[in-house]
């Protein structure tokens, strides 16, 4: 019993250990800004394949920056602008539009786009590193999950709001930040994913 506590004890600390780790990988290779798409795939495939099922190295984080690359800076830099239209829609109706006028409640669906965007872009990245597809369907597919799951949609964005709260009381945990949100969102969107998963592609996957 104590062997097995021991080797309990020492997983997790390995497990911490690599959850750092990965989150290090994204915090550096992010450093560019327009590289973070690259990042955030590479950190989803990592916590999926070493993480959760136990295969490989932490170092399979750069095997899929390497990999998907091209699709995910590119779709990166696509959401950089939607979020950049996004915050100036925001700003310009909170502080340069009168209270008064009608147009100032914009801010409200403004802000409520904002979040969805962001949605879209975990389901998105989170995609790219779990499924092979073109440029353009990756979007589409990504958007329809997200939609067609609303229940797990909406989880994820009270999940992030606890964490960023989290974070924001006990400093410390930025360190731990990008792979204590991988590490989070991943049940969720595994969740979403298998459904859509064949029969023998789920069997494959749990065997292995």
């Amino acid at each position: 019993m104590d062997k097995l506590f021991n080797n309990r004890i020492f997983d997790g600390i390995s497990k911490a250990a690599d959850v750092m780790l990965i989150g290090f990988y994204f915090l550096v290779c992010s450093l560019p800004i327009v590289t973070i798409g690259a990042s955030a795939t590479a950190l989803y495939y990592a916590t999926h394949k070493c993480i959760f099922k136990g295969r490989g190295y932490t170092t399979e984080f750069f095997h899929s920056f390497k990999d998907n690359f091209k699709q995910s800076t590119l779709s990166w830099l696509i959401f950089m602008l939607l979020f950049g239209i996004l915050a100036g829609d925001i700003y310009i109706t909170r502080h340069l539009i009168t209270p008064g006028s009608p147009l100032a409640a914009a801010s409200i669906f403004f802000s409520i786009v904002f979040v969805v965007s962001i949605v879209w872009a975990i389901y998105h990245f989170a995609y790219i590193a779990r499924f092979a597809n073109g440029f353009k369907d990756s979007f589409k597919v990504s958007a329809i999950f997200m939609i067609a799951n609303f229940g797990w949609s909406l989880i994820i964005v009270i999940v992030v709001v606890i964490l960023l709260l989290l974070i924001y009381r006990f400093l410390f945990l930025i360190i731990f930040a990008p792979g204590i949100f991988s590490c989070a969102l991943h049940p969720m969107l595994e969740n979403v994913f298998r459904k859509y998963m064949s029969e023998e592609d789920r069997a494959k996957e749990d065997e292995l």
